[in-house]
């Protein structure tokens, strides 16, 4: 089972988020539905994207922490939990405050 199967509140996090794009929001969710991570080549295929499209979001993950690569064969790309889990963490924050305004009113 990945982290993304396991929490709704992550998937809802993630399509939230001021700081990333919609491009950027859909590589990061099929990324988490892979333990291991996989080749660019399984996210072109996820996605229907061109390479370059996708390579310029991967890009900008890869330069914010979001997603790493290992060599392999070829690159592997996954998601970084830690990166994910505080994303997770600044929204849930952020629902708190946002309900202890609305009900302080």
């Amino acid at each position: 089972m990945t982290l993304l199967e396991t929490n709704n509140l992550l998937l809802e996090a993630i399509n939230n988020s001021k700081i990333l794009s919609t491009g950027q929001k859909k590589i990061i969710i099929n990324l988490l539905q892979f333990d291991k991570g996989v080749p660019i080549s399984v996210l072109i295929e996820l996605m229907g994207q061109s390479k370059q499209a996708l390579y310029f979001n991967v890009k900008k993950l890869l330069a914010r922490g979001f997603i790493t690569r290992e060599k392999e064969m070829v690159f592997i790309y996954k998601v970084n939990k830690e990166k994910i889990l505080e994303l997770l963490e600044s929204y849930m924050q952020f629902q708190k405050a946002k309900t202890f305004t609305f009900t302080k009113k």
